[in-house]
């Protein structure tokens, strides 16, 4: 039963003493007269709106608003406190209601008596008696400082995307459509930084005019670029181009900051619409070519040291980019060299990876190779002896490109000749040491030296850091045993010989580590194992150019037509 007036008040007055010190804000709104709640939601927001008064806080309240003691903010209705348009406050109400009157850190925007906006979590607990809403008491605390933390990182990392991708979008652009990138540019800065209008001045005639080369308008902005062309170089007073040089930027916050001396300057930007400007100057080295800046047409602006701080970025970018363009003569001629050297190590590659294999009936061999760059450094070689033997040397050379593509030739040379001298594989990679080692500094190789022996149905093989040959025996999937250290990283390590005796039907499998080293578009990667289940799916497929075909598929699948490293592969069959 509702308690009577004066045992009521004596209530409120204990409560006020004992949360007088309380760190957070402390309120209870009443109801001019109970509120119904059975009535629609709509109906019931508008007379908490309407008819909620506030008759009791803590002083820790009323600071939270801006006032000094709790006696202040007392008797205000709910509507004068909190904003009944704020689509923010409108939800928490609303989710007061359904919640059964309560909630629990519930997000309002409110204004203080300075008319600054704060952000506050609210807990509330409802007073309901016989269907009726009689009062609520909450806790309330600010998490403005909180809000405007996280504003800030939002626009913090917003700025870092915003430059990361005008960066990519310069470093991609053609030379002939560099004005295209300026243009983008403009206008992404001109939208993050809130401006009207985002240009560039370049000095013309050998520095005598200057023009508007480049201009980006907000809507309902009028452009002026086309009036702005081979402007006197005296349009812009020479404390103006003395101010860009030494600061390296120049604001006028206000048409009336500029000196009465600096009519024509005065009048341009009047003609121009503008009310407040930011120019940063464009240079390289001892070369100023003009400068890019922001107009604010429709209210004056104050520019911010983030604004300054954008523009010159982004106008070294304009500079990299004009000066990429000055050089595109140059820059194509270097691309055509640098291809043509490219071209010609392909095809010298080409010549150091074996595609084609012999012919026999006790065998097939069929090869598969993707470099990452133009040129890889994977390698697959072998050499044929009078007695039908065949040495395989399978490997992978550290790192990509032309210097990869090197290393893997020399070590081809060095197989090709030890290989033919009777070395078994075991001395043949200890040799590799003695020849590249001396020649080869920041690279090293993961390879496989495999001697078949056809009418034996033997191999013998040599790891150094290459991943295990696969077998395919059957129903059974083996990996062959013996790893060592890659070549070319330590010195003085010994490589051991293993010998597997073959039989009619398997599938052996080399494969270089860019095959199971790839990543999906979620991040995960496919790895050795996920790979061997690729391998092992297609066993029964007896072409292996069918074989090759699909693995390689399989694996452009699982990662959308992405790699990231030279790709190869080797298949042996003991068919006879």
């Amino acid at each position: 039963m509702e308690l009577d007036f004066k045992s009521r008040f004596d209530e409120i007055d204990r409560v006020d003493g004992y949360f007088r010190r309380a760190p957070e804000g402390i309120w209870c709104f009443e109801l001019d007269s109970p509120l119904d709640t059975s009535l629609s939601l709509e109906e019931q927001c508008r007379r908490l709106y309407e008819t909620a008064r506030l008759t009791h806080c803590n002083d820790t309240m009323a600071r939270l608003y801006g006032f000094h003691t709790a006696g202040e903010l007392k008797g205000l209705l709910l509507k004068e406190i909190i904003s009944p348009t704020n689509r923010l406050n409108i939800l928490g109400i609303e989710e007061f209601i359904r919640s059964g009157y309560k909630t629990h850190d519930a997000e309002s925007e409110e204004i203080d008596k300075r008319g600054k906006s704060r952000f506050f979590l609210s807990t509330a607990l409802g007073v309901v008696e016989n269907g009726f809403l009689l009062r609520a008491w909450g806790v309330q605390r600010d998490v403005t400082s909180i809000r405007a933390a996280e504003s800030r990182l939002k626009r913090t990392i917003a700025l870092e995307s915003l430059l990361t991708k005008l960066s990519r979008n310069f470093l991609s652009v053609e030379p002939g459509n560099t004005n295209e990138a300026v243009n983008y540019s403009l206008q992404e800065l001109g939208k993050f930084c809130g401006a009207d209008r985002a240009f560039v001045f370049l000095y013309t005639h050998a520095g005598l005019t200057i023009s508007n080369t480049n201009e980006w308008c907000a809507p309902d902005v009028e452009p002026r670029m086309h009036l702005l062309q081979n402007l006197p170089i005296e349009t812009f007073p020479k404390t103006d181009y003395d101010t860009i040089r030494n600061k390296g930027h120049l604001i006028y916050e206000s048409l009336e900051n500029i000196p009465d001396t600096h009519v024509t300057l005065r009048n341009l930007l009047e003609r121009r619409g503008t009310r407040s400007l930011l120019v940063v100057g464009l240079s390289s080295g001892e070369e100023e070519f003009g400068f890019v800046g922001f107009d604010s047409v429709k209210n004056k602006k104050l520019w911010t040291e983030e604004d300054i701080y954008i523009l010159r970025l982004v106008g070294d970018l304009i500079v990299l980019a004009f000066d990429r363009k000055k050089r595109e003569a140059d820059l194509n001629d270097f691309y055509e060299r640098m291809n043509h050297d490219l071209e010609l190590a392909r095809l010298t590659q080409r010549s150091l990876v074996s595609r084609e294999f012999p012919s026999s009936p006790f065998y097939k061999i069929d090869s598969y190779f993707r470099p990452f760059e133009k040129v890889g450094g994977d390698i697959i070689t072998y050499i044929q002896h009078e007695t039908g033997v065949i040495d395989i040397l399978f490997g992978d050379v550290s790192g990509h490109g032309i210097s990869s593509a090197m290393v893997s030739g020399m070590a081809v040379l060095s197989f090709r000749h030890h290989a033919r001298t009777g070395l078994s594989p075991a001395e043949g990679i200890q040799q590799f040491v003695r020849d590249l080692k001396p020649m080869v500094v920041e690279h090293h190789i993961a390879a496989v030296w495999a001697r078949f022996f056809p009418l034996e149905k033997k191999m013998v093989y040599s790891y150094a850091g290459h991943p295990p040959i696969v077998l395919f025996r059957g129903e059974e999937r083996l990996e062959l045993k013996g790893m060592n250290l890659p070549l070319l990283i330590f010195d003085s390590i010994e490589y051991f010989n293993e010998s597997i005796k073959l039989e009619k039907g398997d599938r052996l499998v080399f494969y270089s580590d860019g095959m199971y080293e790839v990543f999906n578009s979620e991040g995960r990667i496919l790895d050795l194992p996920g790979f061997q289940d690729i391998l092992a799916q297609h066993k029964e497929l007896n072409s292996l150019e069918e074989y090759l075909d699909q693995v390689v598929s399989d694996v452009f699948e699982f990662s959308e037509g992405v790699f990231g490293d030279d790709m190869a592969m080797l298949v042996l069959d003991i068919t006879g």
